[in-house]
C-alpha cells in the first residue's frame, strides 16, 4: 500500500484526532545444523502497522497484520473505540520532527542483498567443522545456528514526523559438547553485529571450546569465599537482567533503589547507554517515538546521574526523553529498554589477584529480583591460582547483590565485548561467597 494512500485513509478518519501510525517489516532467515548438515530452516517474512490515536487526554492502540485500505480502517476504528473507553492521562506521546545532524543505519547491503541465501544458509557446517578442528575432545555440537534478520521500519504522525529506517542484524550461537573419560561438558557460546564480515567466529569458538574443555572433570567445592572474577560475557548477562533498576518506569512506580546523585558505585565505574554508538545492535537514528537516539550515562564516575525514558516516564517527572521509546513489534506499545547498554573499560588489563574464581556460566539469572538486586544463581567455572586453572567447578551458587556489587568492584579491564546489545569488559570484584557442599 503507498505511503499516500495510506495517510488518506487514516486523515479521513481521525479529523478530530491526533494520531501516529508505524510500520514494520521484518525478514528472518535462519539456519541450524547438525552432524555438518543443515537440520532446520527459517524464512520469513512479517509485516504489520500500530495505529495510536489520541484525543482530550484518551489514547486508543491497535494493529493489523494485513496492511490494505480495509484493514487499515477497521484498525483505525479499533483504536477509535478503545480511546472512548481508556482512562484519561495528562500526556501527549506524539513527537515533532527534530533534525538531527547525521543519521545513522547500519545497514550490511553487500550481504542483504548480493550474498545468496545458499551462502548464508550452509554457514552453520562451516561452523560445525572449525568446532571440531579445535579440539579433539569436541565430540559433539548440541546447537550450531546462523541467522540474518533484515528490518525497516516508519513513523508517520499528525505532527509532521515522518523517519524511516532499515538495518541488518547476523547472530551465530553455538553449544559444544566435550568428552573425555565419560565425562561431559557443554558450554554456550553467542556472537552477534549488524555486519556479517563482523562476526568475531573465530574468537567465540576458541573461547567456548576453551570453557568447554577447560570445565571437563568439574566438581563442587566446599562453601567458601573467593574474589570472583566476571568475565564480559557473564558481567554483560547481569546487566540485562538489572538493567529495570535505570528505568524511568521504576523510578515513576517509586520501585527504584537508586536516586540521582546517589553513590552507586566505585569511582571507576561508568555505566553508559548509546544509541548511536558505532556498530551497535541496537544503533538507530531515532527510537520508536521518533526521538532522537544519544549517548547516555547512567552512572558516571560512581555517581547515579540518569535514568532511561521515554516520553511518558520523561513527562512524568519533568524531565527529557532520552531516546529509549522502543517497541518489540508493531503489535506492542513503545516501553523502555536500552540501546546499547555497557560498562565502560578500563584503560588496562586486570591484575589478578593469587588465587581466584572465574566465572563461566550462570544458570538461573532469570529469578533475579531488579527492584532489590538480589540475585542467586547456579555457577559452574574455574578456580584460577597464580594464573593456572586449579580447579574446574560445576554445581555451586553464587549469592549476592547486584547494587551491593557495583561497589565491590576491585579492577575493571579493557576488553569490552558486547553480547547483543548488553556490553561489558572484564570485572573483578571482591571476595563473595561461594555455596558448596
Amino acid at each position: 500500500m503507498e505511503k499516500l494512500e495510506m495517510l488518506q485513509t487514516v486523515e479521513k478518519l481521525l479529523k478530530n484526532y491526533k494520531w501516529e501510525i508505524y510500520l514494520l517489516s521484518t525478514k528472518k532467515l535462519k539456519s541450524s545444523s547438525k552432524n555438518f548438515q543443515i537440520e532446520n530452516l527459517i524464512n520469513s517474512e512479517d509485516t504489520g502497522i500500530g495505529i495510536r490515536v489520541y484525543r482530550e487526554g484518551h489514547t486508543g492502540f491497535s494493529y493489523t497484520t494485513n496492511v490494505n485500505k480495509d484493514n487499515i480502517e477497521r484498525a483505525v476504528e479499533k483504536a477509535i473505540e478503545i480511546s472512548r473507553i481508556s482512562s484519561p492521562e495528562e500526556f501527549i506521546p506524539f513527537k515533532k520532527l527534530e533534525k538531527i545532524e547525521q543519521t545513522l543505519e547500519e545497514y550490511d547491503s553487500y550481504t542483504a542483498e548480493k550474498i545468496k541465501a545458499e551462502e548464508k544458509i550452509n554457514l552453520p557446517i562451516e561452523i560445525e567443522y572449525s568446532l571440531r578442528k579445535k579440539d579433539s575432545r569436541i565430540k559433539n555440537i548440541r546447537d550450531c545456528s546462523f541467522s540474518e534478520t533484515i528490518f525497516q521500519y516508519k513513523i508517520i504522525n499528525s505532527e509532521g514526523l515522518d523517519i524511516s529506517e532499515k538495518g541488518t542484524i547476523y547472530t551465530v550461537s553455538i553449544s559444544p559438547v566435550a568428552e573425555e573419560n565419560g565425562n561431559f561438558q557443554i558450554v554456550w557460546g553467542f556472537t552477534q553485529s549488524r555486519y556479517l564480515k563482523d562476526l568475531d567466529l573465530d574468537g567465540t569458538i576458541e573461547e567456548t571450546v576453551k570453557n568447554a574443555i577447560n570445565l571437563l572433570n568439574a566438581k563442587p567445592i566446599q562453601t567458601t569465599k573467593m574474589y570472583i572474577n566476571f568475565p564480559p560475557y557473564a558481567f554483560s548477562q547481569l546487566l540485562e537482567v538489572f538493567y529495570p533498576a535505570f528505568s524511568g518506569e521504576f523510578l515513576i512506580k517509586n520501585k527504584n533503589k537508586l536516586n540521582i546523585e546517589d553513590k552507586a558505585g566505585v569511582e571507576t565505574l561508568n555505566i553508559i547507554d548509546d544509541g548511536k554508538l558505532l556498530g551497535g545492535i541496537m544503533t538507530r537514528s531515532y527510537d520508536d517515538e521518533g526521538v532522537p537516539t544519544k549517548k547516555t550515562y547512567i552512572i558516571k564516575s560512581g555517581i547515579m546521574k540518569n535514568f532511561l525514558h521515554n516520553l511518558y516516564t520523561a513527562s512524568q517527572v519533568k524531565a527529557e526523553s532520552t531516546g529509549n521509546g522502543f517497541r518489540n513489534s508493531y503489535k506492542d506499545l513503545p516501553s523502555i529498554k536500552p540501546s546499547n547498554l555497557f560498562v565502560d573499560k578500563g584503560n588496562k588489563k586486570i591484575n589478578y589477584p593469587d588465587r581466584y574464581f572465574h566465572v563461566v556460566e550462570m544458570l538461573g539469572l532469570h529469578t533475579s529480583n531488579p527492584v532489590t538486586g538480589d540475585f542467586s544463581v547456579g555457577v559452574s567455572g574455574f578456580i584460577v591460582e597464580n594464573g593456572e586453572i586449579v580447579q574446574p567447578v560445576n554445581s555451586v551458587t553464587l549469592s549476592g547483590n547486584f547494587f551491593e556489587l557495583l561497589k565491590s568492584i576491585i579492577q575493571i579491564g579493557n576488553d569490552l565485548k558486547f553480547y547483543g546489545n548488553f556490553g561489558s569488559p572484564s570485572i573483578l570484584v571482591d571476595k563473595m561467597m561461594i555455596g558448596g557442599v
